[in-house]
């Protein structure tokens, strides 16, 4: 027993080391300049100009720990950035396999978080506010678990205060509160009185004040309660106009198209598990048969996977904790994590844009190791049930299950494998095309294409005649990465301005106009850069083009007015990019 158990870790570690440094590999290369740029010029300005990044407080314990990490690398960049993605990917890794241990089967839990890691095709985005509330999220379960298992004052304790501080890693979090439901679950399972939950409820709530009592201080201590309140309003004033990047309309709809989704993919898992199970019955049991099977089943389910969204993924997770919950065979314990998960799974993502389909791997930790647990063990729990004697139902043997577990998880990473070596995030292209760099420290280890690499750079390079490492910059509308590079800070309380819907964006304009004495160089780009660099749209800030997301002719009128207004004149100019200084500061200059 005590051989097992060091194979067992051995392989644990092995596992770990092969994982850390894939995903060290894959931090090289990519050069995003939306996502990485907005959360990077957070944790930059954070604490030396936060009213510049007021926005980004709407997920200010991300901005705490990217802001305190930029204080111990502040050399380190954009890679420095990557690590600690790593470092967060890695410890939720090691959390839930602790947890999971002593129920799953060593080897599909290992496969099971290797999938969780690899999930996303693009490799690996720079830490940010996702990847902090998956982290908090397997914890939070973890302790939640330990607790109504022990019954631990401290732990409800410590579950509440990890609950309250999550919210402020991005504020939909606060549907994690839902996760207390495991307290009165735990009490029914154990046919006990609900007024039982009351007590360790009680406890989680204190804990819970706790954790905001502590957030008020830290920012009181650092000078940001306002800051927070104004970022705390903005919400109120951000999505309700047709067409902006976060409509709540958008928002509100996102779960019925993720779930309509969803379903269509289990409808298509259904059919290829029926198809491949009536060909294992009427094919000869023989070598060839089997090895042909087995590679149908990779390319079917290779197919099923190839959607370029999570959906597949989530079908499966969503299975594996719904079977958890209604299997009556399954311990105790267990179904406390089934509760869990499928509480996380449903509500985690609500209120981003996109829905699952953008934010689900924040979710899947725990519920995609509980998916090959159930299904991996369905003989046991059907054992002697009255379901499997019902001669219109059947139930494969193990032998034929494990057959078909393991292709699931070859054909998964032999495409991830592909999908990942062909982008990065925002980044399109092969990787072995990515052998470029940016010309800057904070960018350095950094690879990219020629094509990106060189618009960049030009930039970057006639830019720095203008400006300096605290100055104020306006970047028009969507390449935050600047601020960061250039070290700037974002005239309108948010470097990522295309977030603004038009009437939150001339708010923030006349309210910046109104506040800071000095009117800021401007960066006004003419492609697009979100997903891949587009070529040169020469009616780039028309006001008559059809709005999208990606085109606010109502936005584009109310920049083109700052800028008349304020006697702005192009000072340098490209077929991507104007660079505008105002009358006024060019006259100083001169």
């Amino acid at each position: 027993m005590n051989r097992v158990f060091h194979f067992q870790n051995h392989i644990f570690k092995i596992t770990l080391v092969i994982v850390v440094l894939l995903q060290l590999l894959l931090a090289f290369q990519g050069f995003d300049v939306c996502d990485d740029g907005f959360v990077l010029t957070f944790y930059q300005q954070i604490f030396t100009n936060p009213e510049s990044v007021e926005y980004n407080f709407l997920y200010w314990f991300a901005g705490i720990v990217g802001g305190l990490w930029y204080q111990l690398f502040e050399d380190g960049g954009i890679l420095w950035f990557r690590l600690l993605t790593i470092l967060v990917n890695t410890s939720a890794f090691c959390i839930t396999f602790k947890l999971l241990k002593p129920y799953i089967n060593h080897y599909f839990l290992l496969l099971a978080l290797v999938m969780v890691v690899f999930v996303n095709d693009y490799g690996y985005l720079t830490f940010y506010h996702n990847h902090l509330t998956a982290f908090m999220a397997v914890l939070i379960i973890f302790v939640l678990h330990k607790a109504v298992i022990k019954d631990r004052t401290l732990l409800y304790l410590t579950a509440g205060f990890l609950l309250s501080i999550n919210i402020f890693t991005r504020i939909p979090n606060l549907v994690l509160f839902s996760l207390i439901l495991v307290i009165p679950y735990a009490s029914y399972l154990r046919k006990e009185s609900l007024l039982k939950a009351v007590k360790p409820m009680s406890f989680l709530a204190i804990g819970s004040v706790l954790g905001l009592l502590i957030v008020y201080l830290t920012l009181w201590s650092l000078g940001q309660v306002d800051v927070m309140q104004n970022a705390l309003f903005t919400i109120g004033d951000l999505g309700q106009t047709e067409n902006s990047s976060h409509n709540f309309k958008s928002i509100f709809k996102a779960p019925y198209y993720n779930y309509r989704s969803i379903s269509i993919e289990a409808l298509k898992l259904l059919v290829i598990l029926i198809t491949l199970y009536g060909l294992k019955r009427i094919i000869p049991n023989n070598k060839i048969s089997t090895i042909s099977i087995y590679i149908l089943t990779v390319l079917l389910f290779g197919y099923w996977f190839n959607t370029q969204n999570i959906y597949p993924i989530y079908c499966l997770c969503l299975l594996g904790s719904i079977m958890i919950i209604g299997l009556k065979k399954v311990q105790t314990e267990i179904k406390y994590l089934g509760l869990l998960s499928l509480i996380t799974l449903v509500t985690i993502s609500l209120g981003t844009g996109g829905g699952i389909k953008n934010s689900g791997y924040m979710a899947i930790w725990i519920s995609l190791p509980l998916f090959f647990y159930v299904v991996n063990n369905l003989n046991l729990f059907f054992e002697d049930s009255k379901v499997i004697k019902n001669k219109f139902l059947f139930l494969p043997e193990k032998k034929v299950i494990q057959f078909f577990l393991s292709p699931i998880i070859v054909s998964f990473l032999m495409l991830k494998t592909y999908t990942i070596s062909q982008q990065s995030y925002f980044d399109l292209g092969s990787r072995f095309q990515k052998t470029y760099t940016i010309n800057s420290p904070l960018a350095k280890g950094i690879y990219t294409t020629e094509r990106r690499a060189k618009i960049t750079n030009e930039l970057l390079l006639n830019l720095d005649q203008f400006i300096e490492p605290d100055d104020y910059l306006m970047v028009y509308d969507r390449i935050p990465m600047l601020h960061f590079l250039t070290e700037t800070k974002p005239y309108m309380y948010n470097p990522w301005v295309w977030i603004y819907d038009y009437n939150s964006f001339e708010k923030k304009l006349l309210k910046a106009e109104r506040e800071i004495p000095v009117l800021p160089v401007v960066v006004q780009q003419k492609f697009e850069t979100i997903y891949s660099f587009s070529e040169p749209i020469t009616d780039f800030m028309s006001t008559q083009k059809e709005n999208s997301n990606f085109h606010s002719n109502e936005r584009n009128a109310i920049m083109n007015a700052f800028l008349e207004r304020n006697n702005y004149r192009i000072v340098w100019s490209n077929s991507y990019f104007n660079v505008y200084q105002s009358k006024e500061e060019i006259n100083k200059a001169n």
